[in-house]
């Protein structure tokens, strides 16, 4: 009975190093996505406050690829942050992981984007909003 103790013990501490990664994982939060607009190139997905406040942001495209200039981050306070992009994220990629300024109040009230979608005509694009606490 102790041996069999002692060996799930110890697989259980050999299983604490992949914690972390799990629980990094699992601290992003989809906050909105949006459908492009095959003739704009500016979007908007609403966030409000009381989705709580952030540290990093990403954008995540599927469907279609996309080539994103710059986001415009509104923040309940009143503040932005402007962050250039221009990228071309292919359809299934993703963004950097996006650093929000500041250390207080990082409540997104909604978050702009300016894009040029090409013309390729392999369907809709949707672009994903995701935060991490």
């Amino acid at each position: 009975m102790f041996r069999r103790d002692f060996l799930t013990a110890m697989a259980g501490l050999a299983a604490l190093p992949l914690l972390p990664s799990t629980a990094q994982a699992a601290s992003w939060v989809k906050l909105g996505e949006r459908n492009v607009n095959p003739v704009a190139d500016h979007d908007r997905i609403h966030v409000g406050a009381g989705a709580g406040d952030f540290s990093h942001i990403r954008i995540k495209v599927r469907g279609n690829d996309l080539f994103l200039y710059d986001l415009d981050v509104r923040f309940s306070n009143g503040g932005h942050q402007d962050v250039p992009v221009r990228f071309m994220i292919p359809q299934g990629g993703q963004t950097r992981a996006v650093n929000l300024e500041g250390s207080a109040d990082r409540n997104i009230k909604w978050v702009d984007f300016n894009y040029g979608k090409p013309v390729n005509w392999r369907g809709a694009t949707w672009i994903e909003l995701w935060g991490k606490r």
